[in-house]
């Protein structure tokens, strides 16, 4: 499931077939228990069916509810995490040599780092590799300021060092935002709802038609593959806007 759930787009395809799987499986069910011949027992099916695409139109305008703001965040994050680092460097500047250029030097690789730890997509290793050139990097950057700190304790050094601080705690939150997704039983729930409720759409069938078979499955299936595209922050066709990252890498590096 959570495979499926990186390619939403794969994720929506096969969801679009299981749902006309149902459908079909509802018809010839319908006909081997003569479900028709009885005008009762159809009109309950059919106030059956109308109830449960209702809960699924709540179902999926919920999960939409909860993939947006999660979206926005990690965009917001991203962007304070930019102005974060571009205020460190900038607060470097006051900084005496050696440590001055150090912490320049070591901030461009910062960036860098934060760069590939986005645009790794799915791939673990690069992700994991990425993750722990930031990580060091951090500890070298704090390290030159916790020993700087022995011989100055100049206001001018507590600003870089909060700075730093900021820098630090914001990739920690962006780390929590992209973790922070929507459970798997929620797309359990969803998964299971909709089969159900095409599955009593076949019931109320007399004879096929691919219209049917297509035009209701593909539709929820888009919606639930854009919600999981969303959700699904480096993969899918829905990507961050890293220009903030990028347009900060390109102001550090035209720095003499």
């Amino acid at each position: 499931m959570a495979y499926l759930l990186n390619h939403p787009w794969l994720f929506g395809l096969i969801f679009a077939i299981s749902l006309a799987v149902a459908i079909e499986l509802g018809r010839y069910t319908a006909a081997a228990t003569r479900l028709h011949e009885e005008a009762h027992r159809k009109e309950q099916i059919v106030a059956i069916r109308d109830g449960l695409f209702l809960l699924v139109s709540l179902l999926l305008g919920f999960t939409l509810a909860l993939a947006v703001p999660r979206y926005n965040e990690r965009h917001a994050l991203l962007v304070e995490e930019a102005t974060s680092i571009g205020t460190t460097y900038l607060r470097a500047d006051t900084l005496p040599e050696p440590f001055r250029d150090n912490a320049r030097d070591l901030l461009r690789k910062y960036v860098d780092s934060r760069l590939d730890y986005d645009n790794a997509g799915g791939d673990t290793a690069r992700l994991n590799e990425a993750l722990n050139r930031s990580t060091q990097i951090q500890s070298q950057l704090w390290g030159g300021a916790a020993a700087l700190a022995q011989t100055d304790r100049s206001g001018l050094l507590a600003t870089y060092v909060n700075s730093l601080n900021e820098t630090i705690d914001l990739r920690e939150k962006r780390i929590a935002a992209v973790e922070n997704r929507i459970p798997v039983t929620v797309w359990f729930l969803i998964f299971s709802v909709s089969l159900i409720a095409f599955f009593s759409r076949g019931l109320t069938l007399t004879r096929g038609f691919w219209v049917t078979l297509i035009l209701a499955p593909i539709t929820i299936a888009i919606v639930l593959a854009l919600v999981a595209d969303l959700d699904s922050p480096g993969t899918g066709l829905i990507r961050r806007d890293e220009r903030p990252m990028y347009r900060l890498k390109t102001e550090l590096n035209s720095q003499p």
